[in-house]
């Protein structure tokens, strides 16, 4: 008995013993528990085709452990998606304190409200769900940095219609993100002096790079645009000083006096002058714009809805004539509507993921082409039977057949086993399809797609360019993991786990690239004829470079790094410009729209990058391909055997310099807009695409800006019969549509000033177009410049 009971002691010694040393080792705490908050970036607002931003706060009150964040789809929830990978952070958060970590997700991701987990240790710490807002690709986001700004008669002006399709978000500019890549989601970004204050350096910096891939700034009284200013270099006017206006703003605003922030005009063009003062005035920039307003937004006042349909004119869609409609193209895929591409930020997140399907096809491992297979098949039937026995047979070795015959055939198999393409390929293969669009020397936005091979199968880990967002390709590989996104700071990796032998992964990756260099010179136009010389700063060696005017493209041949070519092309033959589907026809030639034709791969991949149907900066889109990748993917690990392949598209649009004297714009080259959302309907297998009632605005100013000039003749060209229904055109000094001849027609003298406002001409289209594919009437122009 005295024994039991001290077993009994010495057991329950032990037990508690164990207890302490667990409590010791184990980050979990007794007496305190670690809390975490997640906020979703841009104040919980998001788009599916956009990035999304998680700003995890830790809170920790007792000792300091190490662990991992992890955003995952967690039981039954709506939109579930079992395709959709893991978004991993490695957390360090030391004892009784606080820390920020920062995930970013994709948007289909958080469309299934996922959850955010903090283990440490095998166990699991905190809990959180996303919570967000997801916004409607066709919807616009304002984002307001500044109180006053909503209080100015914004909101007023979106209930009138504009709102509908708007949401309107405030935010503080210490909200704001830092990367230029996680404010795709907003179109237009207000700023007023207070924000512009309250920014540090890389807040500027990404938003300036946001203005190039797409969006709207509008800057209020003047907000960074005095001399030394944080816009001062990209805002259309220059600020030099504060001045009392009449406040009227052309008609725009009905009131009294108004102060404004007066300076000059440096580049683009003044939409309202007051008393000799730009008031406002919009840039270009890239595929974004800046738009200038000398007000405060809270001096406007509610009578000022005039105001904000100009500054928001090439935003937000609106109906009607009485305003510039917005920069946008309708051209979605069938079935879709209403889902407008601005800029780049659709682009790279949607042409990135495309890209990664054609990447599968790798031309160099295409086996033999079936001819040579039946003639091989002939020759080993020859081989193994009339000359083998006759050789037997000479030789009195008839009895050797039973060797010989079946080892003819095993060495056939052997030679047809080692023509065939899994025996090619490496310890890991890699090809890697990119699309560079070069908007500035300076930046280039970058979206690629690659297949990876492993011959051995195991672990496969994928390092990332730092600074990229990517991700495992939707539907890579059916039924298998989904893989794993590990965030490091500005540099992620892509895991797929334990994979099979010669299983193929792949991966997307999208970004920007800082000092990719660029085609520099420019083109000029004398007559009808362009001119110029084009140098290759990109150190890319180019092939099959071509350049894209209106409805004409140009051979120019091979471009080697830092070499030059010299252009001089008539423009006679230039034509409307056609729909994506014809220039692609055009770039590469027929075929390539299955794996195994010529040119598969460039087809997808022009498909992935051309906009030939949307506006975007002035001037002609050179294109030219590179034989190698731009290094965005290394596969862990590799060994000596692996092989790696590569196909890079160039793409950038070159200034065309129009010189003083008489000058021709051939017909394509002043790209249309659509004034308000209407209806398209691609068929993906070819047909009429019907239209609903799209206006279109040719904004010639667009081409040649910076110029003062005077437009002579509009010659308005399209095929008689393209359109099932009758083309119309806007008469401004009359208020009323009014139907063209079939075939387009020539306007010149005193019929100017009926259809030209602002340097602007609109068009109506409506019915169907006899083709696969949406074409615009072409608008040559025909002037003088000053």
């Amino acid at each position: 008995m005295r024994g039991k009971m001290r077993f009994f002691s010495g057991g329950l010694l032990c037990a508690i013993l164990a207890v302490f040393l667990l409590a010791a080792v184990t980050p979990a705490f007794a007496d305190t528990a670690v809390g975490m908050k997640v906020l979703p970036g841009l104040g919980g607002l998001y788009k599916l085709n956009q990035p999304l931003a998680l700003e995890v706060a830790v809170d920790n009150p007792g000792p300091g452990f190490t662990g991992t964040i992890t955003v995952v789809q967690k039981g039954e929830q709506p939109g579930g998606r079992p395709d959709l990978p893991r978004v991993a952070i490695n957390a360090d958060v030391p004892a009784n304190s606080s820390k920020q970590f920062r995930l970013v997700i994709p948007g289909e991701l958080a469309f299934t409200r996922p959850v955010v987990q903090l283990v440490s240790g095998g166990r699991a710490l905190a809990e959180s769900r996303v919570e967000g807002a997801a916004v409607d690709g066709a919807n616009r986001v304002i984002l307001a940095l500044g109180r006053d700004i909503a209080g100015g008669g914004l909101q007023a002006w979106l209930s009138e219609g504009p709102g509908a399709q708007t949401n309107l978000k405030y935010l503080s500019a210490a909200g704001l993100p830092a990367n230029s890549l996680l404010l795709g989601t907003a179109d237009v970004i207000m700023i007023n002096p207070a924000a512009v204050a309250a920014l540090n350096a890389q807040q500027v910096h990404a938003i300036k790079e946001w203005v190039n891939l797409g969006g709207t700034l509008v800057l209020f009284g003047g907000a960074g645009a005095g001399e030394g200013g944080a816009f001062a270099g990209v805002s259309p006017v220059l600020v030099t000083g504060n001045q009392m206006v009449d406040g009227k703003l052309g008609g725009l605003r009905s009131g009294g006096p108004l102060a404004v922030a007066a300076g000059r005009l440096v580049a683009g063009r003044a939409l309202v002058v007051d008393d000799g003062v730009p008031v406002l005035a919009r840039r270009q920039l890239g595929w974004g714009e800046v738009v200038y307003c000398g007000a405060a937004a809270g001096d406007l006042g509610g009578s000022a809805r005039g105001v904000w349909s100009a500054l928001l004119q090439n935003a937000v869609p609106v109906t009607g004539v009485d305003h510039s409609p917005p920069d946008s193209v309708t051209v979605p895929a069938a079935g879709v509507k209403n889902l407008p591409l601005r800029g780049f930020y659709p682009v790279m997140t949607q042409a990135a993921n495309q890209l990664a399907g054609p990447s599968a096809y790798i031309p160099q491992l295409a086996g033999p082409p079936a001819p040579v297979l039946v003639l091989l098949w002939l020759a080993y039937t020859a081989a193994v039977g009339p000359l083998l026995y006759y050789l037997l047979r000479r030789s009195g070795r008839r009895d050797w057949a039973w060797a010989l015959v079946p080892a003819g055939a095993l060495v056939a198999a052997g030679g047809f086993y080692l023509f065939t393409p899994a025996v090619r390929i490496p310890g890991c293969l890699t090809q890697t399809l990119s699309v560079v669009d070069i908007l500035s020397p300076d930046l280039a936005a970058v979206r690629s797609g690659a297949s990876i091979v492993a011959a051995k199968g195991g672990e496969l880990t994928v390092h990332v360019a730092p600074g990229f967002i990517a991700g495992p390709a939707v539907g890579y590989a059916s039924g298998a993991s989904p893989g794993l996104v590990q965030e490091n700071g500005e540099q992620s990796t892509v895991g797929f786990g334990r994979v099979q032998y010669n299983s193929l992964r792949q991966v997307y990756a999208y970004g920007l690239q800082r000092n990719r260099g660029s085609i520099a010179g420019r083109l000029y136009l004398e007559g009808k004829r362009i001119k110029g010389d084009l140098v290759n700063k990109t150190g890319l060696d180019l092939r099959d470079c071509k350049l894209i005017l209106g409805g004409r493209v140009i051979q120019a041949g091979s471009l080697p790094a830092r070499g030059t070519l010299h252009i001089d092309e008539a423009l006679a033959g230039s034509g409307p410009a056609p729909g994506n589907e014809a220039l692609i026809a055009e770039l590469i030639g027929g075929g390539g729209r299955r794996p195994g034709e010529p040119f598969f791969r460039e087809r997808q991949m022009l498909g992935a990058g051309l906009r030939g149907d949307s506006p975007g900066p002035a001037g002609i889109q050179f294109t030219g391909w590179h034989d190698g990748a731009p290094g965005l993917f290394q596969v862990a690990g590799k060994d000596s055997r692996s092989k790696d392949y590569g196909l890079t598209l160039v793409e950038q649009a070159i200034e065309l310099n129009v010189p003083a004297g008489r000058f021709y714009l051939p017909a394509g080259l002043v790209k249309p807009r659509t004034g308000e959302l209407g209806y398209v309907s691609t068929p993906e297998n070819g047909g009429k695409v019907s239209y609903g009632s799209i206006p279109l605005v040719y904004n010639i100013g667009g081409v040649l800006t910076g110029k003062q000039f005077k437009i002579t003749a509009l010659d308005i060209q399209y095929s008689s019969g393209q359109f099932d229904l009758p083309v119309e055109i806007y008469n401004y000094r009359e208020d009323k549509w009014e139907q063209l001849p079939d075939g387009g027609r020539r306007i010149t003298g005193a019929e100017l000033s009926r259809y030209l406002s602002g340097n602007e001409v609109r068009l109506k289209v409506a019915g169907g177009s006899r083709g696969p594919y949406p074409v615009w009437p072409g608008l040559a122009v025909e002037g003088v410049v000053y």
